[in-house]
């Protein structure tokens, strides 16, 4: 049941329009990307990470924390990432520190006005794009010593109380997400996700925990929740989305359907995204400056 596993995303349809003003490309339509016409029948961004790391990106828990808007904005910077150093990118994958983009979404850029947990997801994208993101290593500097290896729940709580400790943001804006454009429509997400960038999904819409043969998940329930949209797939006339939960591995069910992806999420319908999209608070992410269409190997 999903009553067993936290969600956080809060809605805040002004807070969305407060960010997505300040955007030079303020939905994915605008970009290169999302101008593409000819995209293939399927993209699976984890083949493009096991291509890249020689494996999948692991999946990931949030724990009883309700911060999901960070670990599913997370994912997708990841999955951006792994596209571009496939097109030659001079950059390295690194597990990115959720704790980091909860307390930033949350207190630098939502002021810390929210009660208990939870975030916009505007709010995180704004933050990786104001200030970065840092990985899971460690870190020391003249005040104190981070180790940011794994994920804590406490830290998470702590700092999302406080925010970022001051003498962190520096190493963040050393690596900034460039540019953030808000996804809307299932078309847009399709050619996104065709130019290898991951799509971070909030909204109020709930599923099964058990895959069915295809590892499609029916819409059902409630969810306040944001998660990572990572691929597409078209078979007879019908289309699927992929997402990727960070509830675990195992809190899925049923075969993971077409491409193999890991345990951690399902397939879903097109039809039913479309209106997780129509909510408006969806981001892609790209560290290139405006989102350039990419050449990908599509191979499976």
């Amino acid at each position: 049941m999903s009553d067993n596993y936290p969600q956080g995303w809060v809605r805040d349809d002004e807070a969305v329009e407060a960010v997505q003003a300040d955007l030079p490309f303020p939905v994915a339509g605008d970009t290169p990307a999302g101008q593409v016409e000819d995209i293939p029948d399927h993209v699976y961004l984890w083949d493009v990470a096991r291509a890249v790391n020689g494996g999948l990106i692991p999946p990931r828990d949030q724990g009883k924390v309700g911060s999901c808007v960070s670990f599913g904005t997370a994912r997708a910077v990841e999955y951006s990432m792994c596209a571009e150093i496939a097109v030659g990118e001079p950059e390295s994958f690194m597990d990115l520190c959720t704790e980091v983009i909860y307390a930033g979404s949350r207190v630098e850029i939502g002021g810390g006005r929210l009660r208990g947990d939870g975030s916009v997801g505007a709010w995180a994208a704004d933050w990786c794009r104001k200030y970065g993101i840092l990985g899971r290593l460690e870190y020391k500097t003249e005040k104190a010593a981070y180790d940011l290896r794994q994920y804590s729940e406490s830290r998470c709580k702590s700092w999302g109380s406080t925010g970022v400790p001051d003498d962190l943001e520096p190493l963040a804006k050393a690596h900034p997400i460039r540019q953030t454009t808000q996804v809307k429509t299932w078309e847009e997400a399709k050619r996104m996700l065709a130019s290898g960038y991951g799509i971070a999904v909030c909204s109020g819409q709930g599923f099964s925990m058990k895959r069915d043969s295809n590892g499609v998940a029916k819409a059902s329930g409630s969810w306040a929740h944001c998660m990572c949209l990572c691929g597409y797939h078209i078979e007879g006339g019908k289309e699927y989305g992929r997402i990727d939960n960070s509830w675990g591995a195992s809190a899925h069910t049923g075969p993971v359907g077409w491409g193999n992806p890991g345990p951690e999420g399902f397939w879903a319908e097109a039809g039913v995204i479309a209106k997780m999209l129509a909510e408006k608070d969806s981001w892609a992410f790209s560290s290139v400056d405006g989102f350039p269409a990419k050449k990908l190997r599509w191979i499976i």
